[in-house]
């Protein structure tokens, strides 16, 4: 059987990413599926349905390392899950699971699942999460703020990138009641703008996330993986919440903004 070329596959992405955000899926045989690990690192588990998991063979982990991985076995729910997708819980959960064959994955990590189309001729950049989320400069914050033509109200780098490339995340100035913020990924020439819409309904009510105070907190903002082929970037983004984790991949071509064409979220409330 043939596979599909890389451009036919990113081009299918970008004509998924047209659909609207509630029609989203949280997983594809042609870009693969967030995943999390067990508490021995050994193992993940992707809740969502996958059409063929035997054909994942790589996770693309938050920890910015990349692991070969096998598929396992169709899990099924157990009488006495607690509905938490985390690793306590990863045994009483429906699921697909698969083995990580070598190395071991931290247990906080976040995974995707990337099909080998999506992988074929791209490269996987290196990326290492900042000790602390300092400011952006004010080169990068007027760069931002001239490219949307809107005020940036903070500006928080999130991942050290190689090269001349930055990732950083923006709030703009509100609108009337319309709220936005952006991952933002600068390369060259290029900035590139995923974004995050909100609607204000008061200070210190609730933004972004729930219970969040209508405050954005850069430590909740995780980088999970980071593709490149020639022009053409996959970016995987974990957002974390009191009530749990929200994923999401992005995909943009040859223009100044993302695409979001798959969506994922695992609800991690304290019992």
């Amino acid at each position: 059987m043939r596979t599909p070329s890389f451009g036919a596959v990113w081009l299918f992405v970008l004509l998924a990413g047209g659909l609207p955000r509630q029609d989203l899926p949280s997983a594809t045989a042609q870009h693969g599926a967030f995943a999390f690990p067990d508490l021995s690192g050994t193992r993940l588990l992707a809740a969502s349905t996958l059409p063929q998991p035997d054909m994942l063979h790589a996770a693309l982990c938050s920890d910015g390392r990349r692991f070969p991985v096998q598929f396992e076995r169709r899990q099924i729910e157990r009488e006495d899950n607690n509905g938490r997708q985390t690793a306590y819980n990863f045994d009483k959960l429906a699921g697909n699971v698969f083995t990580v064959l070598q190395g071991k994955i931290d247990e906080g990590a976040s995974c995707f699942l990337a099909s080998a189309p999506l992988l074929s001729s791209a490269t996987v950049l290196p990326a290492e999460p900042l000790a602390s989320s300092g400011e952006c400069g004010p080169d990068v914050q007027s760069r931002i703020a001239s490219a949307r033509s809107r005020r940036v109200v903070n500006c928080w780098p999130i991942a050290r990138l190689p090269a001349d490339r930055r990732l950083v995340l923006a709030e703009f100035a509100r609108q009337d009641n319309d709220a936005l913020a952006s991952v933002v990924l600068i390369d060259g020439g290029r900035t590139i703008f995923a974004d995050y819409q909100a609607t204000f309904r008061g200070e210190g009510k609730d933004l972004w996330r729930v219970d969040d105070g209508g405050v954005l907190s850069p430590e909740d903002f995780q980088l999970v993986f980071l593709l490149q082929r020639g022009n053409v970037y996959a970016l995987g983004v974990s957002w974390a919440g009191t009530e749990g984790l929200s994923l999401a991949v992005f995909v943009a071509s040859g223009d100044n903004r993302f695409t979001h064409v798959l969506k994922d979220y695992w609800y991690r409330a304290p019992v």
